[in-house]
């Protein structure tokens, strides 16, 4: 009987430090605020600010450009649309960065080999003609998929792209007119190269995540502009499946490059020793649903939005975290407006789309 009481007692403890755990500690956006801006029936698995445009990876539909400076303009259609590819996230239009030295757009684009476009793509005029941009990279043949993961450019030379693909790590030293392997065998395997991020206060650091054939999560650390990498393993109980795991996204302090997150299956993990340990700082107490992406503020940095079944908000590091329960679930892409305090979400359900809220 008192051992008994005792778990009881230690439960309900337990209960409480996870409610105090996702309980915000100031005032939260408005969660009726909620404006649909389209795309309904589009799944969405990347949007990307430029310039005051919104930029809308769709997948296997395309990719489409929002002018933002415009009150009711509508979504304009910039191409890359194949019907061949199942509809999936990690098919067709995934990804998009741009580089804002030469004003350039590059486009990551993945699929099966028998696929329209596969590779990746550069544009000169915000995205309204393309030229293939991919000389130096290998991509698989049927019956396995080709999939250009992430790509991301480094803040410390404009010259100096990487793309991540399903097993290997792709460099470019001529803003994509070349590139070359630095990481992976291409024959081994893997299941993708979600992120690439750079560190802003050390040149040449960078970090990248993703999945291995055997559905562990892959985590690489690079000092030297991805010329040579250090794999860093998490512990094996950080998620709820074990060493089954992945890095979907990868968020890093910018002023203190010690600090990441890891947005994984079913938890947000956080460093504060470039890897040396981890902490859980959100579970699956919600379920075990995907941390698809992470937004730092830049200018407050303890400021972080994760998307995941529901949207999250922590205001201090990790500590605590605010649930935001919007009239629709699975949330996937996630772009941030930190000057006006907007931001931009796409959902599964009901009917995909994009939203925005102002916080």
């Amino acid at each position: 009987m008192k051992l008994l009481t005792k778990w009881l007692a230690t439960s309900i403890v337990c209960v409480l430090a996870l409610q105090l755990a996702c309980k915000d500690s100031g005032t939260g956006p408005d969660t009726e605020n909620w404006e649909p801006l389209g795309l309904e029936g589009k799944l969405v698995p990347n949007l990307v600010f430029v310039n005051n445009y919104l930029f809308a990876c769709a997948g296997k539909d395309g990719l489409f450009r929002l002018d933002l400076n415009e009150s009711n303009a509508q979504w304009r259609y910039l191409g890359f649309a194949d019907s061949t590819p199942i509809r999936e996230l990690d098919y067709g239009v995934r990804i998009l960065i741009h580089e804002p030295v030469s004003n350039e757009l590059f486009v990551g684009i993945g699929a099966q080999p028998e696929s329209l476009a596969i590779g990746i793509f550069r544009s000169s005029d915000l995205g309204n003609s393309w030229v293939p941009s991919d000389s130096g990279i290998r991509f698989d043949t049927y019956p396995r998929s080709s999939e250009i993961a992430s790509l991301a450019r480094s803040p410390h030379d404009q010259n100096i792209l990487f793309a991540g693909l399903l097993s290997t790590i792709y460099k470019s030293g001529d803003r994509g007119r070349f590139w070359h392997r630095v990481y992976g065998v291409r024959e081994a395997g893997g299941l993708g190269i979600n992120a690439i991020r750079f560190s802003s206060t050390s040149p040449g650091e960078m970090w990248a995540g993703g999945e291995t054939s055997r559905f562990a999560p892959e985590l690489l650390h690079s000092t030297d502009y991805g010329n040579s990498w250090t794999q860093l393993f998490f512990p094996f109980d950080i998620g709820p499946y074990y060493r089954d795991n992945v890095v979907y996204d990868i968020a890093i302090h910018p002023t203190n490059d010690s600090i990441l997150y890891f947005g994984m299956l079913g938890v947000i993990t956080k460093t504060t020793d470039k890897g040396q340990t981890f902490q859980r700082v959100l579970g699956w107490e919600d379920g075990i649903y995907r941390y698809w992406r992470l937004a730092m503020n830049p200018e407050n940095p303890d400021e972080i939005f994760a998307t995941g079944f529901y949207l999250y908000r922590t205001k201090d590091g990790g500590l605590t975290w605010q649930k935001i329960n919007p009239p629709f679930f699975e949330i996937y892409a996630l772009a941030v407006d930190w000057k006006r305090r907007v931001l931009y979400v796409s959902v599964s359900s009901p009917e995909n789309g994009i939203y925005r809220m102002g916080f």
